[in-house]
């Protein structure tokens, strides 16, 4: 099989294939005005997917991605706005978490949905760490309050800027302000040198975050963990991170211990439309 292939007999030369192609690598044959990837096309194609995906008619093939990649749409799934608004809504970030784990076939399945976010140029940078034992996770807030400590008492000045006192000192009553006592820690990371990083993987940490809300499991962006593993060589030795590689987010997840009932309100939205 060629790169990029179309059944003649089934394309409608609808052209949909060609102009969704994000590059521009798909032309219309002259004699047949079948859709053909450019010469050289090969070398700029994005491997996304597209002109498989729009082809209704099922005729157009790309060897790197076997047909049985391609999962069909359920068109009886589709939700309506109204349905997607309330959704969106109702997402909240959950700092009580309940003791009992999450299964790992739902932590799969949400951070495999995570892997369908968008990325500039489709190179799906973002790698996941999952740290799936509650004494792992712990073991991780205990490593950021050591970072605490040490900031605390080699740069002073810093240290009050973020409040790490209140933070210690609560993490001595037993108390979890770090990661909240969350079973779960969902990390996302790239290589350092991979141009819009943090883009990719807010997207995809976000994506996470959405997948997790619709199998019944809260998430909390985890702002101190992040901060910390950026400076921590303790944290990053546990995580078992080189020096290539970059944390970009981090999520807490768990079971949400209290049910949210109401939507409260936003501030309202500033929006210049412009004609």
């Amino acid at each position: 099989m060629s790169f990029f292939e179309v059944d003649g007999d089934a394309c409608r030369r609808c052209g949909g294939c060609m102009e969704e192609c994000p590059v521009l690598v798909l032309i219309a044959d002259k004699e047949t005005g079948a859709p053909k990837m450019r010469t050289g096309g090969e070398d700029v194609c994005l491997q996304c997917g597209h002109c498989v995906s729009v082809c209704k008619f099922g005729a157009v093939r790309l060897a790197p991605m076997p047909d049985g990649q391609f999962v069909p749409l359920d068109r009886g799934l589709r939700i309506s706005g109204v349905q997607a608004e309330q959704f969106l809504r109702s997402r909240r970030s959950i700092r009580c978490f309940r003791q009992r784990p999450v299964p790992h076939d739902t932590l799969e399945r949400i951070v495999r949905t995570a892997d369908w976010a968008p990325s500039a140029s489709h190179r799906q940078p973002v790698r996941w760490l999952m740290v799936e034992d509650p004494n792992a996770t712990q073991h991780m807030a205990s490593l950021v309050i050591d970072w605490m400590t040490e900031l605390r008492r080699e740069q002073p000045d810093v240290a009050k800027q973020y409040g790490v006192a209140g933070l210690i000192a609560a993490w001595r009553r037993g108390q979890d302000c770090i990661l909240r006592g969350a079973p779960h820690l969902a990390v996302a990371y790239t290589d350092t040198a991979t141009g819009w990083s943090d883009v990719d993987a807010s997207i995809a940490l976000t994506y996470l975050e959405l997948a997790a809300h619709a199998h019944g499991v809260g998430a909390c962006w985890a702002g101190y963990f992040i901060h910390a593993v950026r400076e921590s060589e303790a944290l990053r030795v546990r995580l078992g991170l080189n020096d290539g590689q970059r944390i970009c987010g981090a999520q807490m997840l768990g079971y949400a211990r209290y049910g949210y009932h109401r939507v409260p309100m936003r501030k309202e939205l500033p929006v210049r439309w412009i004609s």
